[in-house]
């Protein structure tokens, strides 16, 4: 039977070096049980505050 473990904001793709995060495309990254564990990635957009308040998936400022 297919379950969610968990559902975490996430980008379709990883940014490009100083770009901000409102220019990227987000989705969910869903983890779930089926047999063997499988992630996919499911392309409806977070709300803004979902992807503010996301625990995974961070931008690290860049240091010049």
């Amino acid at each position: 039977m297919r379950e969610i473990l968990s559902k975490e904001p996430w980008w379709a793709s990883p940014p490009h070096p100083g770009q901000n995060e409102n220019e990227l495309e987000w989705g969910w990254l869903v983890h779930y049980s089926e047999g063997e564990p499988r992630f996919e990635f499911v392309h409806e957009r977070p709300t803004d505050e979902e992807i503010r308040l996301r625990k995974s998936c961070r931008i690290t400022p860049s240091v010049e």
